[in-house]
């Protein structure tokens, strides 16, 4: 193709189509199936030229604009065209069936190039004109499937999006950038329900759509929502800001898709939810503080009430990061057992101190079970080792 324009006669026929620059009604029948004829004819040069011209070119590069060059072209046409053709007087009826035959031409060639070049296609280009028909891809068909059903909130914010770029028309644009994404979506929902390595305490939908760079607000609303109710259940505030840590650090954990995004008029998810995080960690920081910031008269006249308390516990010696890590280690090795290494937090962290802490919540050994840190385990693995050179002098 070169440099040549190939939509030259279809673009002059959308000119000279004009209602308001022309008299609709004196195209006779001759011109109007000289047209239509014309149109038709055009359309098979076209999808022909198109199909070899990939083979002319010598870069990448080349073809990508040449692809968009005739693409964005052709959408413009269209655009006017379907202008024009509401403008016409009912009675202009040859004018009307030449302007549709130049409509249709330009609408299946520009499906051609967006469906046979598709990974050349501009993400941002406007395909409302194009044919790209989502059928195969429809969210709303896939509502039975297990990984919707066990959400069904969070798989009707889903569907709603997806209805209103594609059906309702209220998402704006349909582009290629949210063609391919939301062929993602369904991609991942159509295939979910075979074995699925799940990141708690996020599920299988939320997992898809975090991958993906969901940034919708609604979703930022459902997600911030769902880690307020995880650390409403917590009673003590140090374990509060233990639980949001522990949620933003599993929610930074799932991958997330390269160049994928719901919209570009938001700012990424993870950004927005750490964000987010922050100032709700920092909030309960201070309200935590705020709690434990008694007036020294208080702390010594609760003393012997605080000696009376604590004496039936037992003292270690040890930081809540290594009773985690040991009872954990216990745990894997048999050494103790219980139906859960929670069960077994939750069965000690009444009875156990430490010289900083006289209170250590279940929760805050669970926590700090997920992430052992080196200098923690090599102390411990000294104290064993002090342990076991105690049991050979026994």
């Amino acid at each position: 193709m070169g440099h040549e324009y190939a939509l030259d006669w279809l673009d002059q026929m959308v000119n000279e189509l004009d209602p308001q620059r022309s008299e609709p009604e004196n195209l006779d029948d001759y011109q109007s199936m000289v047209i239509v004829n014309k149109a038709a004819k055009e359309e098979k040069r076209l999808i022909q030229s198109f199909k070899q011209f990939v083979f002319k070119k010598e870069k990448t590069r080349q073809i990508r604009n040449s692809v968009n060059h005739h693409l964005s072209a052709a959408v413009s046409l269209m655009k006017i065209a379907d202008k024009n053709l509401k403008q016409i007087p009912a009675r202009a009826n040859n004018f009307r069936v030449a302007l549709e035959s130049v409509f249709s031409c330009l609408h299946k060639v520009s499906a051609f190039i967006a469906n046979r070049y598709r990974n050349f296609v501009d993400q941002n280009i406007s395909l409302d004109m194009v044919c790209v028909d989502p059928r195969a891809h429809d969210l709303r068909k896939l509502g039975n499937r297990d990984v919707m059903k066990h959400n069904s909130e969070l798989s009707e914010i889903v569907i709603r999006a997806f209805s209103d770029i594609f059906f309702d028309h209220r998402g704006g644009e349909i582009t290629m950038r949210k063609y391919d994404y939301w062929v993602s979506v369904s991609n991942a929902v159509t295939y979910a329900d075979s074995p699925l390595e799940i990141t708690e305490p996020f599920d299988r939908l939320e997992l898809i759509m975090i991958e993906r760079n969901y940034n919708s607000p609604l979703f930022v609303k459902y997600l911030t929502s769902k880690f307020l109710d995880k650390i409403n259940d917590s009673v003590d505030p140090t374990s509060v800001v233990e639980n949001l840590t522990f949620l933003q650090k599993t929610f930074n954990q799932i991958p997330v898709m390269k160049d994928m995004i719901f919209s570009c008029q938001f700012d990424d998810l993870s950004l927005t939810v750490n964000a987010w995080f922050i100032q709700e960690i920092d909030f309960q920081s201070k309200r935590s503080r705020t709690a434990f910031s008694e007036p020294v008269e208080q702390l010594q006249r609760a003393g012997k009430k605080y000696d009376r308390k604590t004496s039936d516990k037992i003292l270690c010696n040890l930081t809540v990061d290594q009773l985690s890590l040991f009872f954990k280690a216990a745990d894997l090795s048999n050494i103790i057992s219980s139906r859960s290494l929670s069960a077994i937090f939750q069965s000690v962290a009444p009875y156990l101190s430490t010289p900083h802490r006289a209170e250590i919540s279940h929760s805050s050994l669970r926590v700090k079970s997920y992430s052992v840190e080196e200098r923690d385990k090599s102390l411990l693995i000294e104290m064993m080792i002090r342990l076991t050179e105690q049991i050979k002098d026994l």
